[in-house]
């Protein structure tokens, strides 16, 4: 299927996911929503002051996560790669929490994120130094492990008033997002991705071999640091500011690979929108299944993941198509 085609039906698909999730949190009808009524009920209050931004900041977070996953699944020339799944998510959620602990701000939360997330990754790299085989894949489960049990460490030596609710940000959640956080997705989200898009040429090439992409003139390691550290820097902002939202950046550029094909233009162009649908269609769900309770973002997208994931994997297997 063609790009240009599908983009606008991914745009009109996110956007009525968007209204009706909006409409049915805040107890506004869709057709108020769509009229912006001048004088704005109580409802109204509710949906800019706390739907808006949470909605904002899951549609980011999901492209984000979307775009770092097909950039990553092109530089490791593995389509298991992803930021959960290689270590970063499990370093930048380690380094936020510390740095919640020590009672750092928003930006301090942010920055750790990041340093935490390339640091998790350049660790997976250097003990999976096969990067086209399964051993990235394995390496980056052992390292979030480790990173896990070391987070797990730490928030048992939280005071108990803040246990539970870091707890529920580590498992992924938009309900505790306000605008602050909802603009710094939305202003990186732009520009993370103009970045990644602006190396279609290069990810192209890198499928055929670093030593191919060599040849045709790219410099080979300066571009494949450049995608690391673009990838650490988006999976590290999202999870600093919503906590662990896993397979997102799995799914998302698989399914835009069955769609659009494996050109890296193509793909860093769907991937996103799809991986803002998911994630919105995982917030709705999280915030209506056990209504009035919540529950985590991440909960939602583990489930769809993992049996993902898995059969993601047999389908990998020798013999397979």
């Amino acid at each position: 299927m063609r790009a240009l085609t599908l983009i606008p039906v991914l745009l009109l698909l996110l956007g009525a996911t968007a209204v009706a999730s909006l409409s049915h949190h805040s107890g506004l009808q869709a057709v108020s929503l769509l009229r912006l009524d001048p004088q704005p009920p109580l409802e109204w209050r509710l949906l800019l002051q706390l739907r808006l931004p949470r909605l904002l900041a899951a549609a980011s977070a999901g492209a984000l996560l979307s775009s770092a996953g097909a950039a990553v699944q092109a530089r490791f020339r593995n389509a298991l790669a992803e930021p959960g799944l290689i270590g970063i998510n499990s370093g930048a959620a380690l380094a936020a929490a510390l740095a919640l602990s020590l009672g750092a701000g928003l930006y301090g939360v942010a920055a750790a994120g990041f340093c935490g997330g390339l640091a998790a990754l350049l660790l997976v790299r250097l003990l999976g130094n096969d990067a086209d085989g399964n051993r990235l894949i394995l390496s980056g489960l052992a390292v979030s492990t480790l990173l896990g049990s070391l987070l797990t460490l730490l928030i048992t030596t939280l005071p108990d008033g803040s246990l539970r609710v870091v707890t529920f940000w580590l498992m992924g959640s938009f309900a505790s997002v306000e605008w602050p956080q909802a603009l710094i997705l939305l202003l990186a989200c732009p520009l993370i991705w103009l970045a990644l898009f602006r190396q279609w040429r290069f990810l192209n090439a890198l499928q055929l071999g670093e030593s191919t992409a060599f040849h045709l003139g790219f410099d080979v390691r300066r571009r494949e640091w450049l995608i690391v550290l673009l990838a650490a820097l988006a999976a590290g902002l999202v999870v600093s500011g919503c906590g662990m939202i896993g397979f997102v950046g799995l799914m998302a550029p698989h399914l835009a690979r069955q769609l659009v094909g494996s050109d890296s233009r193509r793909l860093l162009a769907v991937a996103p929108l799809l991986g803002a649908w998911l994630t919105v269609v995982a917030d709705w769900l999280a915030g209506g299944l056990l209504a009035p309770a919540e529950l985590p973002v991440g909960v939602i997208t583990s489930l769809l993941g993992a049996p993902f994931f898995l059969w993601l994997l047999r389908r990998q297997e020798p013999g397979r198509a």
